[in-house]
């Protein structure tokens, strides 16, 4: 063996990009943020795969996060998923952290954004699941989920609703992704 070759198993591991992905989410990034993912994200990638998983945190493993899958929408070629992250603070209670959508291309990880969480009370947001239209637009809004969480205490105080936003192409007859937005009631 020459001297620059390095056996195998004595090779720095590299860490996969969905891996730092998560590892972002973790570290509670409150900001909206966008992080596109390569295309060799994998089949095994569980935001694209999964109906729920806990996160460990590696400082402290019993104060993980557990992804809620919600639902999803498609348009074209790509599936918008819509998750829920929870963890407890000081209890077994998980309490709401944040939500994120992901831009899956089968079970590959295209782009996850997250998503700031918006006041409607009162609103047909609140109250409705049925697709809102305006009269003469081309865009609409498709109701996706509800999650019912605890927000302080042991009672659950607030319901966490996921809308998903498109647009109407007249030139190819189709609706497009436009964007996501959550709302607390």
């Amino acid at each position: 063996m020459s001297p620059r070759q390095v056996p195998l198993a004595s090779r720095p591991r590299r860490r996969p990009p969905a891996l730092l992905l998560i590892l972002g989410l973790v570290l509670g990034l409150a900001a909206p943020t966008v992080v596109a993912a390569p295309a060799s994200a994998g089949p095994g990638d569980a935001f694209c795969s999964t109906n729920g998983f806990f996160e460990p945190n590696p400082a402290n493993p019993s104060i993980g996060t557990t992804w809620t899958f919600i639902g999803s929408r498609s348009n074209g070629s790509f599936t918008y998923r819509y998750w829920m992250a929870q963890q407890p603070s000081g209890s077994s209670i998980l309490y709401y952290r944040n939500s994120l959508v992901v831009k899956c291309n089968g079970t590959a990880l295209v782009l996850s954004t997250t998503l700031a969480t918006t006041g409607a009370s009162g609103t047909a947001h609140c109250t409705s699941s049925a697709d809102m239209t305006p009269p003469a637009s081309s865009v609409t809004e498709r109701y996706v989920g509800q999650r019912w969480v605890p927000t302080q205490g042991t009672t659950p105080t607030a319901t966490i609703r996921y809308w998903h936003r498109e647009w109407f192409s007249y030139a190819t007859l189709t609706w497009n992704y436009s964007s996501s937005y959550v709302v607390r009631c």
